[in-house]
């Protein structure tokens, strides 16, 4: 076992690729492990926030000048012996009356920790307010303190950014120049118009690393066999699955919708951003090409784990079928001109 002290050692010895390739090599021999005091202590830092106990929170907090906080605004940024202070003024803001903690890890090595959390709180209104967290932690004085604090609400990355397609479903896209032209005539003819689906499942790397590749081979094929079943169902055809996504064209854009809906409440564990777009589309020998294609996988890429997305061509052809959608996304879809209004299906 190392301690990350050693690595200041080597500053006055060695030039300074030198140091970074024994750091490296130090670092490699130090063990990460799971903190259970540290998921403690971020819970009873909470806590304390939400009581606006100054004292606690400046006991838990270090008292060297370089503590940060970073909080959601753009001007958010504080340091030193103004955090507790805003911490305090914030939480008086908020008026919280419960917390509950939705997702917690944390991890330590050698006196230096740090947390992730997403947590909602209820407050005097009733209103639920959704958070994410992370913090750095030190050892001071025996006792770990935290030295660095970032707090935000999530954002869709479409609310933000011009949406680009993901690289699983680029490949996808990219892999539709195969012979599939002769498994969807029937259902789309050689051009017409389409309801086109594109479905993602949200952090497969992680889900893969986590259970195994032979685990996860068995439950991506169990996944796009449902997949199949739901889509056939609907009068749909699967023409393609490649790594973790899949798509799908349907002849009616509610069948479309009602296999999204469908796909989300599989009961596998797997969250999937779905995608989908009315559009023409054209069989011509082995290809299978249209703007509709591509449109679709880029309003996937814009949606969350467990969302779906329709398009405002989409959203005119099932309004009148009863269909509940939220409020619209204003979104940039790259290599689609202007900006584009999705929808999420509820």
């Amino acid at each position: 076992m190392y301690s990350l002290k050693l690595i200041s050692q080597y500053a006055n010895n060695v030039d300074p690729a030198g140091l970074a390739l024994r750091a490296i090599g130090i670092i490699q021999n130090v063990e990460i492990k799971r903190s259970p005091e540290l998921e403690a202590f971020i819970r009873r830092m909470w806590m304390s926030f939400a009581r606006a106990d100054d004292a606690a929170l400046g006991n838990m907090t270090v008292t060297d000048p370089a503590l940060r906080a970073v909080l959601s605004g753009d001007e958010e940024w504080f340091g030193g012996e103004d955090v507790v202070p805003i911490l305090r003024e914030r939480s008086r803001m908020i008026q919280i009356v419960s917390l509950e903690f939705d997702r917690l890890e944390a991890y330590e090595i050698e006196g230096f920790g740090w947390t992730a959390c997403i947590l909602t709180s209820l407050d005097e209104d009733g209103e639920t307010r959704s958070f994410r967290q992370t913090a750095v932690f030190v050892i001071e004085d025996g006792v770990w303190r935290c030295v660095q604090l970032h707090t935000s609400v999530g954002v869709p990355t479409a609310d933000v950014f011009g949406v680009e397609v993901a690289a699983g479903l680029n490949a996808l896209v990219a892999s539709l120049s195969t012979a599939v032209s002769d498994e969807v005539k029937d259902v789309v003819g050689s051009k017409g118009v389409v309801t086109v689906m594109f479905t993602d499942i949200e952090g497969s790397t992680r889900l893969s690393e986590e259970r195994g590749d032979i685990q996860w081979s068995r439950d991506i094929r169990a996944h796009f066999d449902a997949v199949t079943s739901l889509v056939e169902s609907n009068a749909g055809r699967v023409v393609k699955t490649l790594g973790d996504g899949s798509m799908a064209v349907f002849a009616s854009a509610s069948a479309a919708v009602d296999a999204a809906i469908g796909i989300h409440d599989l009961d596998d564990g797997l969250n999937v951003r779905i995608g989908i777009h009315s559009g023409e589309a054209m069989a011509v020998g082995d290809d299978y090409a249209g703007v509709a294609i591509a449109k679709a996988a880029r309003i996937t890429s814009a949606a969350r784990g467990g969302q779906t997305l329709v398009s405002s061509a989409t959203k005119e052809i099932i309004d009148p079928l009863g269909y509940h959608l939220g409020e619209p996304l204003a979104v940039e879809l790259k290599g689609i001109s202007g900006t584009n209004r999705l929808f999420p299906v509820s």
